[in-house]
């Protein structure tokens, strides 16, 4: 795929989607499918320059896990996406790990991942000030020019904020770094956007930041009203509890096999619908197309040009669409996104889309009682049980069992919390 954006053809080339870099065979042959689906949002004009004024898009999400009960579990400060290494972090080693937090003063229950922003129009500059009253942004670029809370200064998960000033210019004029077609980061290029130049404040040495959008990333201690509880016979029933609609929401359930993904509609407010957990399930390669087929097209709905819908996509194709487990997705409303990242750009733009996914990993109470007894069976046995073997959400998993441990046996409660703290310093 065409990873950075250098000179005139890159250009002329802005609308031409490239495949999301070199994936497993399976999802290679959905991303080649969705390249061809759906005509989505059209911008004004003829190109990203051509648009009167100031259009701002914006996508992201944010991950947690939830047990049988619905309960947002603590333990997601776990890294699962690497990032390039010229992205800043608050951790001055810039390894990426925890999310580059230099410290976790409290547990976290939210990852806030892949905001980005996008710019079109006439104007040469812009300021963006994004504040973040549930957590602290850790991730960025190009580089802020101010940053919230001071690094060491950490006392909770809470209280963040950045801004930054950038010029911007035509795609052709700026020069983003280079990154490999496998990179985490490439599909967020794949968008006709302006380009962004942030100059001064930078790496040492660095007198200008160039990318096609501006990036951040961080942790967050907050729940939102969206509840996924396992009720009689494994089903499920996912509770909006809020007072605005959830605008389109879905199942998924990956395993080896393949994989299935359910529609749920629109959850409407203060309303539930409830979900089977197998339906009818297709191999990982049709399983994959169908699943970004019908997310596109929800993210369209929202504003998103047909672009940004894909690059979010192709972004996610593995968390989403690839990682064994079950999760619900789903549109967040507009007002949680504003009372989540309140944000105020300058020159106020005449048209401001932002776009959040949740993604709730969920725990059925099968899952449980599986995570529980292989737990005990370890205990009973002596045996060394490595916390690596629950997955990528093998904290927040351990912590469940935890609070699910008889209370009269602590010798099997102290192993569950060696196992839980284990887990806790894993990467």
């Amino acid at each position: 795929m065409n990873n950075t954006r250098s000179g005139t053809g890159a250009a002329a080339a802005g609308r031409a989607r490239a495949r999301a870099g070199t994936l497993a065979a399976t999802a290679t042959a959905a991303v080649a499918v969705l390249a061809l689906v759906g005509c989505g949002a059209e911008r004004p004009g003829n190109g990203a320059s051509s648009v009167h004024g100031l259009v701002v898009h914006e996508w992201g999400t944010f991950t947690s896990l939830q047990g049988s009960d619905g309960r947002v579990m603590d333990g997601l400060h776990h890294t699962e996406e690497l990032l390039p290494a010229f992205v800043h972090g608050r951790l001055a080693s810039g390894d990426g790990l925890h999310k580059s937090m230099e410290a976790l003063p409290e547990a976290v229950t939210q990852k806030l991942e892949t905001p980005v922003i996008y710019f079109y129009g006439d104007v040469p500059r812009a300021t963006v000030d994004v504040e973040f009253p549930g957590g602290v942004i850790s991730e960025w670029y190009p580089a802020a020019t101010m940053m919230a809370p001071a690094v060491g200064s950490l006392t909770r998960i809470a209280e963040g904020r950045m801004t930054w000033d950038v010029g911007l210019r035509e795609l052709d004029a700026v020069k983003p770094p280079s990154v490999p077609a496998t990179s985490v980061w490439a599909p967020s290029r794949n968008v006709a956007s302006l380009g962004v130049r942030a100059e001064g404040g930078g790496a040492a040495g660095a007198t200008r930041e160039d990318e096609g959008f501006i990036f951040y990333r961080g942790l967050g201690r907050f729940e939102l009203p969206l509840k996924v509880e396992t009720i009689a016979d494994g089903m499920l029933r996912v509770s909006n509890g809020s007072a605005e609609d959830i605008p389109a929401a879905f199942l998924l359930h990956v395993h080896a096999a393949g994989g299935a993904v359910t529609e749920l509609g629109r959850i409407p407010a203060g309303g539930s619908v409830i979900a089977s957990p197998t339906p009818k399930e297709r191999d990982a390669a049709l399983y994959a197309e169908h699943a970004g087929q019908v997310l596109r097209r929800a993210l369209e709905a929202t504003g998103l040009y047909a672009d940004e819908a894909k690059a979010m996509v192709d972004t996610w194709q593995r968390s989403y669409f690839q990682s064994y487990g079950l999760r619900v997705l789903y549109v967040v409303p507009r007002a949680w996104t504003d009372r989540l990242l309140p944000m105020r750009v300058t020159p106020a733009p005449t048209e401001l889309v932002r776009t959040l996914v949740g993604r709730v990993e969920v725990l059925t109470a099968a899952e449980e009682l599986d995570i529980l007894g292989r737990v005990k069976a370890a205990a009973r046995a002596g045996q060394p049980l490595a916390p690596a073997e629950f997955g990528r959400f093998a904290e927040p998993k351990l912590r469940r069992a935890l609070e699910l441990m008889p209370a009269d046996d602590p010798a099997l409660r102290q192993f569950t919390q060696q196992l839980v703290t284990a887990a806790n310093a894993m990467p």
